[in-house]
C-alpha cells in the first residue's frame, strides 16, 4: 500500500470511528435520563419501579407506551380519552385492576382505534370512555386527526428522535439535567425532567404545581372552553360512526361499555346555555345533552353518565383549566357516579368510604403524599394545555 492510499484509508477509518464514537457518545449521555430507551424498555422500567413517572417527548407516542403497559397490567378497567380524564387514577377503582390511557384518543376515529388496539389481546372487563359533545363537530376532528395520530412500530425511530430531542433541550437547559444527576427525581424522560408531569404506573397524568398554579390563574373561564372546542350548529353523524363500530366491537369482545362526559367549570356550561351570541356554535351542545342522544347511545350498548351539569362545576378547586378536573375534582366524579346505581351494578365493589377517605386526605392541609401538587421536576415547567 503506497502513501497515498494509506492516507486514504486512515482517513475512512477515522471518519467510521468519529460516526460510531459520536452516536454512541450521545446515546450514553442521554441514557440516565430515559432518553435512550425504547418505549418497550421504559414501560418495562415503569412496571419494575411503579413509582417512576414517564412523558415521551411527541405525544404520538404516548399510545405505543400505554399500549405495552396495558399488556403488562391486563385490567380490569380500561379508560380511553383525549387529556379530559387524565387524573382518573387506580386508588379510585379499588379493587378493580385499572389503566388510564387518556392522551391517546382526541377524535371519536381515534378512540375506536385505540380501543381496538388496548382491547384485542386482553380484552378487560369494563371501558370507560370520554364521550364529550365536540366530539361530533368537523373542526374538531379536521383539528386532531393528523397532528395527535399515534405511531405504533418504527422504536428505533423513537429512539434516535428521543435522544435528538434531549440534545436540543439540553443545549437549551443543561443546569436542569446537571442537578437531575445530582438529585434524581421520579420522573424519566427529557420532558417529563423538564416540566415535571407525565404518565404514573397507572397511566394517569400528574400535573406539575407550576402548571395547576398557572391555569387555575389564568384559564378557569368560560373563554377558555369555548375558545379550546370548537362549536356547531348539529352533531355531525360521520363522527357519530366510530362509536357505532367500537360498541360492536365491544360487543363482540364480552366488554362493558360506559360514556362519561366529565365536567367543565360552571362559567362554561353558562355560557354554552344561554349566550345568545354563540346559540348557533352551541348547537351541537344541545343536541348532544338530549334525551335523543342519551337514546341513541343506550341503544348501541353505551351506559352513559353526563356529569357536565354536576355540582363539581361550582368548585374551581376541582379544575386544573376549563375542562381538565384535578385529582380532587376527579375524586368526586369517581363520589359522584358511585351515587348511581346504574354505575354501582357495573362496579359493585368499589368503595364509596374509600374514596371519601382519599377525598380527606388532598382537603387536609398537612397532605403530604406524591399528588400531582408534591410532585415536581427539576426544572421550571413549561405549560402543556392539550386536550
Amino acid at each position: 500500500m503506497n502513501i497515498r492510499q494509506r492516507y486514504l484509508a486512515t482517513v475512512l477509518a477515522s471518519g467510521v470511528l468519529a460516526g460510531c464514537l459520536v452516536p454512541a457518545c450521545l446515546f450514553l449521555a442521554a441514557k440516565p435520563f430515559g432518553a435512550s430507551e425504547t418505549l418497550a424498555a421504559l414501560a418495562d422500567r415503569q412496571a419494575k419501579a411503579p413509582e417512576t413517572v414517564f412523558l415521551p417527548f411527541d405525544l404520538r407516542y404516548n399510545g405505543a407506551f400505554k399500549l405495552d403497559r396495558v399488556r403488562q397490567m391486563r385490567p380490569d378497567v380500561l379508560c380511553i380519552s383525549s387529556s379530559r380524564a387524565g387524573t382518573l387514577a387506580a386508588p379510585m377503582f379499588a379493587p378493580y385492576r385499572f389503566y388510564n390511557m387518556s392522551f391517546t384518543a382526541w377524535t371519536t376515529e381515534q378512540i375506536a382505534d385505540m380501543f381496538e388496539r388496548a382491547t384485542r389481546n386482553s380484552p378487560p372487563r369494563v371501558a370507560i370512555i370520554s364521550i364529550d359533545y365536540f366530539l361530533f363537530t368537523e373542526d374538531w376532528e379536521r383539528g386532531y386527526s393528523g397532528t395527535r395520530t399515534q405511531i405504533y412500530g418504527h422504536p428505533w425511530n423513537y429512539l434516535k428522535s428521543s435522544i435528538a430531542d434531549f440534545v436540543r433541550t439540553y443545549a437549551k437547559r443543561p443546569q436542569v439535567f446537571r442537578d437531575y444527576l445530582k438529585s434524581p427525581t421520579p420522573f424519566i424522560g427529557t420532558q417529563s425532567i423538564l416540566g415535571g408531569e407525565g404518565f404514573r404506573s397507572d397511566g394517569s397524568y400528574v400535573y406539575s404545581s407550576g402548571h395547576i398554579a398557572d391555569s387555575q390563574l389564568h384559564n378557569l373561564t368560560a373563554a377558555m372552553l369555548v375558545n379550546s372546542m370548537p362549536g356547531a350548529p348539529t352533531m355531525s353523524e360521520r363522527q357519530k360512526q366510530p362509536l357505532v363500530r367500537m360498541a360492536r366491537l365491544a360487543q363482540q369482545r364480552g366488554i362493558k361499555l360506559i360514556g362519561v362526559q366529565l365536567p367543565y367549570i360552571r362559567a362554561g356550561v353558562n355560557y354554552l346555555d344561554h349566550n345568545e351570541a354563540y346559540r348557533h356554535y352551541s348547537g351541537v351542545w344541545r343536541e348532544f345533552e338530549s334525551e335523543q342522544t342519551r337514546a341513541w347511545l343506550k341503544s348501541l350498548g353505551i351506559t352513559f353518565f353526563d356529569l357536565a351539569r354536576s355540582t363539581i362545576d361550582d368548585d374551581n378547586q376541582n379544575f386544573v383549566d376549563a375542562y381538565h378536573t384535578s385529582e380532587l375534582g376527579s375524586l368526586r366524579v369517581m363520589q359522584q357516579l358511585l351515587t348511581l346505581p346504574e354505575f354501582r351494578a357495573i362496579l359493585p365493589d368499589i368503595d364509596p368510604a374509600a374514596t371519601a377517605r382519599q377525598i380527606e386526605e388532598i382537603e387536609r392541609p398537612s397532605q403530604t403524599s406524591t399528588s400531582s401538587s408534591d410532585l415536581s421536576g427539576s426544572g421550571a415547567h413549561e405549560p402543556r394545555r392539550d386536550p
